[in-house]
């Protein structure tokens, strides 16, 4: 049963709207202008800001959808639905639809803190803002925000922490195996290259 939600996670998040929405409104390969990046960033620059964001609500959607499913059919431990929720991620990244390739996975990882950690979203949301605005790439202001999480994971969820822990790790290694090239441009800068 797990198995069929991770495949029905992974499927949910292969559904690429940046390329759905890009493609009906202009005909176009989301993949072939801006960045090349099937991610609503890329939507928001080279369609329009307002057509961005509804793509970052539907892939922060695809998210949750097989979570949900996943919770009503009786599978509640934190740790399994964060696994379900990874799928989604994993399916975005590399999608099938689009010869797994995909985008960065931040709004559909935005899904899962969302299902999971609700008192936590608009933390999130300052945070990755704040990282972007100041330096992505670099790992004091990643580890930081991180930090300034796992704080603020402990004052709103003291009862679920240790859970929730094993949650977030698992999305942060998430994160670092879909996005391995802004791994090895960290470890660059870190070694001074």
């Amino acid at each position: 049963m797990i198995l069929l939600f991770l495949i029905l996670g992974y499927l949910c998040g292969s559904i690429s709207f940046a390329y759905l929405f890009t493609l009906f409104l202009t005909g176009k390969d989301i993949r072939k202008i801006g960045t090349g990046n099937p991610g609503a960033a890329n939507v928001s620059r080279s369609v329009g800001k307002k057509w961005g964001i509804i793509v970052w609500i539907a892939d922060t959607i695809k998210g949750i959808i097989p979570m949900v499913i996943a919770k009503n059919y009786g599978i509640t431990n934190f740790i399994l639905l964060t696994l379900i929720g990874s799928s989604a991620i994993i399916g975005h990244c590399f999608s099938i639809f689009l010869k797994f390739k995909g985008g960065k996975g931040a709004a559909t990882s935005g899904g899962v803190i969302l299902y999971l950690m609700p008192k936590l979203f608009i933390l999130v949301l300052i945070l990755w803002f704040f990282a972007q605005k100041t330096n992505p790439r670099s790992p004091k202001i990643l580890i930081s925000c991180i930090l300034v999480f796992f704080i603020f994971l402990g004052i709103f969820y003291k009862q679920y922490f240790i859970q929730l822990f094993f949650s977030t790790l698992i999305l942060i290694i998430m994160g670092a195996i879909v996005n391995k090239d802004v791994i090895e441009e960290i470890k660059k800068q870190k070694k001074g290259i």
